[in-house]
């Protein structure tokens, strides 16, 4: 399941069904998409598979719209989409609208679309039996969302696949610096008085060398990358660099970048900020797919953990408020499985 806040009020169902891959960012399918609105404005949005158990995907769905109801004025009207030729995902969207009226949500539309055509499943006559004929590119949500420089990838796998490792010459390449790093840190623990103090120091200096050169256009050679998805691994570290990150275009290109270029043991730490990133801009389903990697890496680590109960929920960023964080304020330390490589 994903979940965003956009900002966008639509007009007619046209318009509805255009807008749904630009909030999910993919164009869904084998999907059932629910919409909580406040008046004609949109609050939030999940996505559920088809094939997930009806039970589960009715209680998220809910529990969605009723936090987002909790946050300030509540949710008056839900939307519920079903994509897919299968008639499961008509039956899916019919099933998850009788239970969200059965728990006190107005389901104002309820319409499911199957190639270029979509079927309204409130009503037998309010579209024709084959289906309303329907060109996405023609509606005025389209236009909008294209206006904003949204963008919309041709399915999940393709936002899985962003955050994937590299791989051939790249990534024999990033294994060679991740052993130079490693003698670096040797070399650097070995001679210190105080290990942690030396580790910590030039951790921090490093995370704010690296984040400056990115604000400024600038890309880590591999030696330097290799060198941070080692230090992120100490606690302060990575809290240090969790408290300057936010939702900025080119933090979000940054820990990208170092997410699919980190040795696959090691980059927790760097997918996990990757995953808040995107989160606090509102792209769930980048954040989801980045903190999965960060499980398969660790599936220990828990701030990862947190972050995707957040996204469960479909908790907002403004949640967590002020963001960069006080720097004089401490961060809760989340426990880190000990690094294993390979």
């Amino acid at each position: 399941m994903s979940a965003s806040i956009p900002t966008y009020t639509f007009s007619d169902r046209a318009d509805l069904i255009a807008y749904v891959p630009y909030l999910l960012g993919f164009h869904p399918t084998d999907s059932v998409v629910v919409i909580g609105l406040r008046g004609r404005r949109i609050s939030v949005g999940a996505r559920a598979d088809v094939a997930a158990p009806a039970a589960q995907t009715l209680r998220d769905f809910a529990r969605l719209l009723t936090r987002a109801g909790r946050r300030g004025a509540p949710v008056t009207t839900a939307m519920l989409v079903g994509y897919g030729p299968d008639p499961a995902a008509a039956e899916r969207t019919r099933e998850l609208m009788q239970g969200l009226d059965q728990r006190g949500y107005h389901v104002a539309e309820a319409l499911h679309r199957d190639g270029d055509r979509y079927h309204c499943l409130r009503c037998a006559d309010c579209t024709p039996p084959e289906g309303e004929l329907f060109d996405s590119s023609a509606t005025a949500a389209a236009a909008a969302a294209t206006y904003e420089g949204m963008t919309v990838l041709p399915d999940r796998e393709a936002v899985l696949r962003l955050v994937e490792p590299i791989g051939n010459l790249a990534a024999l390449a990033m294994t060679q610096a991740v052993d130079r790093a490693e003698l670096r840190l040797l070399t650097l623990l070995s001679g210190a008085d105080d290990e942690q103090e030396a580790l910590r120091s030039a951790g921090t200096a490093a995370i704010d060398r690296a984040m400056d050169r990115a604000a400024a256009g600038g890309r880590l050679d591999d030696d330097d990358a290799a060198w941070l998805s080692l230090v992120l691994h100490d606690l302060p570290c990575r809290d240090h660099a969790w408290s300057r990150t936010d939702d900025a275009d080119w933090q979000l290109d940054f820990w990208l970048d170092l997410t699919r270029r980190g040795e696959p043991g090691l980059v927790a730490p760097i997918a996990t900020l990757l995953g808040w990133c995107a989160w606090r801009g509102g792209n769930g389903v980048l954040a989801g797919a980045a903190l999965e990697r960060a499980l398969r890496a660790d599936p220990d680590y828990s701030l990862a953990h947190l972050l995707s109960g957040a996204l469960a929920q479909g908790l907002p960023p403004h949640t967590i408020s002020p963001w960069p964080a006080d720097p004089n304020a401490p961060i809760h330390r989340h426990r880190a499985r000990a690094r294993t490589r390979r």
